[in-house]
């Protein structure tokens, strides 16, 4: 989720607007009102309101739209509890913009919208107050450091002295912005904008936190939190857990996949009297689209009685998949939707994941790229 920064695909960023309705008086209601700067032509948005778990569903129809006229909007809703808000740019002649603005609205408060060209800022009553002193915190972080590290970049030479001089002072100002959150974990706008974008785990914020605000407006919110913050650590340490087990002269760990009513085994291939290189990857995964390459470049050197290739399509759609391997031209075999079968077995948080299995099974070699892979081979192989 962007929550800093309106996505463009187009050339002018184009802006949105409201049609508000009449509301129950007893009902709290959600405001906002909106202005764009000059650079932005005047236009509309289609707004998308999240459920209860703070999912929102694009792809549905929109519940409302909101007209610019001279520059200003408005839009008024009314909500029992706080629900995200997404706001799709729409041009003039009716395409829908890439752009977007997502954020959070609550019952009984005002945001102040201001959309710029490239990003947006949010102010209002209390709780957005409260977002915008910390969005601007996180924006002037990333600033100063994206310049930094573009200078750093630039110059011809640069000494790990000057390197650990910038990771430091990296460190400190992190440390200094979550030191802010945890001071101010009882405004509802910092913990909900912190949250949101990563910065501190809820779990550290909720000794000492008052009552009316873990079990205020933002209870459901901050309970869903903690419990992806819970299956999170229970992945991480399953995923060590497996790692450990499929680490180097270990041996391999046997997994299946369903796909267009076979099932296929990683035992199909590793353990049968070959050297097997097996590449985790995904059709839309950059790094993993750049090592197939290498890996065809390999297979069609050294395929035969003594060497295979295979490819364990990981976190892909079936589909997706096939089209890649038809672009690509990759020739090896393929186990198809896999999915996190394989990527469980051998606690694989990232891939390309990139594994060289001896024709007895075990494990030679994990993490396989560039260069490396036909220098590995060469050596298991004998060449």
């Amino acid at each position: 989720m962007n929550t800093h920064f309106l996505k463009t695909a187009g050339a002018v960023l184009s802006l949105c607007a409201v049609a508000a309705c009449s509301q129950p008086k007893e009902q709290p209601t959600f405001q906002i009102n909106g202005t764009v700067s000059e650079e932005i032509s005047d236009t509309a948005y289609y707004v998308y309101i999240g459920d209860t778990a703070f999912n929102i569903d694009t792809k549905a129809a929109p519940v409302d739209t909101i007209i610019v006229k001279d520059k200003k909007f408005s839009y008024s809703s009314t909500v029992k509890e706080p629900r995200l808000i997404y706001l799709q740019a729409i041009f003039k002649s009716g395409e829908v913009c890439g752009a977007y603005v997502d954020f959070v609205l609550v019952p009984g408060e005002t945001a102040n919208l201001k959309v710029c060209n490239g990003y947006f800022e949010l102010d209002g009553t209390p709780f957005y107050q409260q977002w915008h002193t910390l969005d601007t915190m996180s924006q002037n972080f990333q600033k100063k450091f994206s310049a930094k590290a573009d200078s750093l970049r630039a110059l011809p030479e640069l000494s790990q002295e000057t390197v650990n001089a910038f990771n430091e002072e990296y460190s400190l100002s992190l440390d200094k912005m979550r030191s802010y959150v945890i001071e101010h974990k009882n405004e509802e706008g910092t913990l909900f904008y912190s949250t949101m974008v990563g910065m501190i785990p809820v779990s550290q914020l909720i000794p000492g936190m008052k009552d009316e605000v873990r079990n205020g407006k933002f209870k459901s919110f901050i309970d869903m939190t903690l419990a992806k913050e819970e299956a999170a650590k229970k992945a991480e340490e399953q995923a060590a857990e497996a790692l450990a087990k499929t680490s180097e002269g270990a041996m391999f760990v046997d997994f299946s996949a369903e796909y267009d009513g076979k099932t296929q085994k990683l035992s199909d291939y590793v353990g049968k009297g070959k050297y097997v290189l097996v590449d985790f990857w995904a059709s839309w995964c950059g790094p993993c689209r750049r090592e197939i390459p290498n890996l065809i470049d390999v297979y069609n050197k050294y395929k035969g009685s003594k060497f295979e290739v295979i490819g364990v399509a990981t976190w892909d759609e079936p589909d997706d998949t096939k089209a890649a391997i038809a672009e690509l031209n990759i020739p090896y075999p393929q186990i198809m939707n896999a999915q996190e079968a394989g990527s469980a077995a051998y606690g694989i948080r990232g891939i390309p994941e990139i594994i060289l299995f001896a024709p007895d099974g075990k494990i030679v070699k994990r993490g396989l790229r560039g260069s490396d892979i036909e220098i590995e081979v060469k050596k298991c192989l004998g060449k």
